[in-house]
């Protein structure tokens, strides 16, 4: 019986379908296909029978060809379905299970978006995998395989996110297939599955896990080192490994020995400090939490303070070195060792000859941590540094006056010195940039001005004197004439509404209530150079929701005449907000309509 004349015919069949059957009547390609097949009917009944309804559809009026394209499509089917072998050749085989349970139940196209995702390139697939972690379609056992195989995936957010999120749902079911693929010698994948395998199992790996750090190659070395750290009775093998030629190696063995935290792991850790390893070990001592390590290292920097005040070349710029070293140590622990790091940090910092031009970013390290103190004596041996070496570190002083000293008293001793561009100025001016720029981000909501009881109110107008605009932003707080008035002069011609700046200008202009900021934005919007917009952030969504009731018309037609369709439903969707607002919230000044339309909208 032949398959391909079958086909043929159903070719011809799915052509009619398309076109019609009225054009079957006397159809050539049918004719041609006719004497095939009523051959083949000479041996075969079924093949004789498609003749004769093929004939039949041929030779039959438009009226009747409708049912006879049926008829032989429906022969056809059937034939065609009893024509293929599903059974293989040779002897069955018993296949291997692992001896997992899992379910199979979720559907193939339901789960085929992540099978592709694992096992294919491209943009878009950790989305797909996020997608079916989010719908649990992802604990299935066909997904299984190509999950722990996709822990090399070269896309290293997948992997990660496979390894934390995913394969550890599976629980014990994934154990049999992470062992299978694991390599010692392998790459970061393998130690991904070293880590989940002892995650999975516990202690049960302990061997495997010892195995990788004898032998295993570099990136499971390292994974190992990690979860050994936890065990008793590794010290021995950390602390060889601490040694080792590789540098990453190294490192990873610093971490394990500054976890472990023993006396000889503590010897270990304070001679690396001393050694070529110094950088490598300064974060893992800071993790550290032996206290006694610590202050053996402030010890050792005073001694490197003396070293440094009593020679001269390469031996004071190696003590240099070395008590930067030790400072940088010390910064996480800083505040549980204040009573014995300050003596060290005042004698550095009162010390004259250290005072060099060399050793400025040991200065700098070493006022840090004097900060870090957090304890009133170390704040006010800052603050005393207020006018000392040129004013080299007002800025440190101001930041611990800033901890100790009433508003009042901090205004009085620190606002002459902002005056002018001298070095100090600008130093004292970054410490309160800096400060307010922690203030502003601490808030729970987004800020717009530093907390009114916390500064003096004189420092508006000393900050616009020094025409520290931004500063004046975040410390207007009332509707004061004279600071209006500056802020309104940085709203010049040409200013551009979607400039930070001028944006940051007419909001702070909106939050102290100044009558003519709805005017003023107004006509920055309506000026033809603001007109492009490729998108907009929070400050343009709530100058337009500060704005007056009264100005939704005009901010209505400038937002219609956007090009950008995003842009303008975006607009459009707050000036709708504003149109809807009760007349008896809806102030000429439009103070407190942002708070109101944000409520309504989000």
């Amino acid at each position: 019986m032949s398959v391909d004349l079958l086909l043929d015919l159903q070719v011809e069949v799915r052509r009619l379908f398309i076109a019609g059957s009225s054009l079957a009547e006397g159809d050539i390609r049918l004719s041609k296909l006719l004497p095939s097949l009523q051959k083949a009917g000479e041996a075969a009944p079924v093949f004789k029978r498609l003749a004769d309804t093929t004939e039949g559809l041929i030779q039959a009026p438009r009226a009747e060809s409708a049912l006879k394209l049926l008829e032989l499509a429906t022969l056809l089917s059937a034939v065609l379905h009893t024509q293929g072998k599903t059974d293989v050749a040779g002897d069955t085989q018993p296949v291997s299970s692992a001896g997992l349970s899992l379910p199979t139940e979720v559907t193939f196209r339901r789960l085929h978006p992540l099978l592709e995702a694992l096992t294919t390139k491209g943009s878009g697939r950790l989305e797909q995998i996020r997608q079916a972690y989010e719908d649990r379609s992802f604990l299935d056992l066909r997904a299984l395989p190509a999950l722990c195989s996709a822990l090399d995936d070269v896309y290293s957010e997948i992997p990660e996110f496979i390894q934390l999120k995913i394969l550890s749902e599976f629980g014990q079911a994934a154990v049999p297939l992470l062992q299978s693929q694991l390599n010692l010698q392998g790459g970061k994948g393998d130690a991904r599955r070293l880590q989940l395998l002892h995650l999975l199992q516990g202690e049960s790996a302990l061997e495997l896990v010892q195995e990788a750090g004898a032998s295993g190659a570099p990136e499971l070395k390292i994974a190992a080192i990690e979860l050994l750290s936890g065990y008793e009775g590794q010290e021995g093998f950390l602390l060889e490994q601490s040694r080792e030629k590789r540098k990453e190696v190294r490192e990873a063995a610093y971490y394990a020995l500054a976890r472990l935290a023993s006396i000889p792991c503590q010897d270990r850790l304070f001679e690396a400090v001393a050694s070529k390893d110094a950088e490598l070990v300064i974060y893992p001592i800071r993790k550290c939490s032996a206290l006694t390590l610590h202050k053996r290292i402030i010890a050792h920097a005073e001694e490197q303070l003396d070293r440094y005040s009593a020679s001269e070349g390469k031996p004071r710029e190696a003590a240099l070195q070395q008590l930067h070293t030790d400072l940088r140590c010390l910064n996480s622990h800083a505040h549980e060792l204040a009573e014995i790091a300050f003596p060290m940090l005042g004698r550095l910092m009162a010390t004259d000859e250290f005072m060099t031009a060399d050793a400025g970013v040991v200065q700098d390290t070493a006022a840090e941590l004097l900060l870090a103190l957090e304890s009133e004596p170390s704040d006010r041996f800052a603050i005393g540094l207020h006018s000392a070496y040129k004013g080299k570190f007002i800025g440190y002083s101001f930041r611990a006056a800033f901890r100790q000293l009433s508003p009042a008293e901090l205004f009085d001793r620190y606002a002459d010195a902002i005056k002018g561009r001298s070095a100090s100025a600008k130093l004292l001016q970054q410490a309160i940039q800096q400060i307010v720029h922690e203030q502003l981000a601490g808030s729970d909501e987004r800020a717009e001005a530093v907390p009114e009881e916390a500064w003096d109110r004189r420092w508006v107008k000393a900050l616009a004197g020094q025409d520290l605009t931004d500063l004046v932003c975040a410390f207007a707080h009332q509707n004061d004439r004279d600071v209006t008035s500056y802020l309104v002069s940085k709203l010049k011609d040409g200013s551009r509404v979607n400039d930070y700046r001028t944006q940051n200008v007419l909001l702070t202009l909106f939050r102290v209530g100044f009558k003519e900021a709805p005017e003023l934005f107004m006509g920055l919007l309506e000026n033809k150079t603001s007109r492009s917009f490729y998108y907009i952030d929070w400050r343009m969504k709530q100058l337009f929701a500060s704005m007056p009731k009264a100005y939704a018309p005009r901010l209505r037609v400038f937002a219609e005449a956007l090009a950008y369709e995003s842009v303008k439903n975006e607009l459009l969707e707050i000036v709708e907000a504003l149109e809807a607002m009760p007349d008896d919230q809806a102030g000429e000044s439009g103070k407190g309509v942002w708070q109101w339309i944000k409520n309504k909208m989000y």
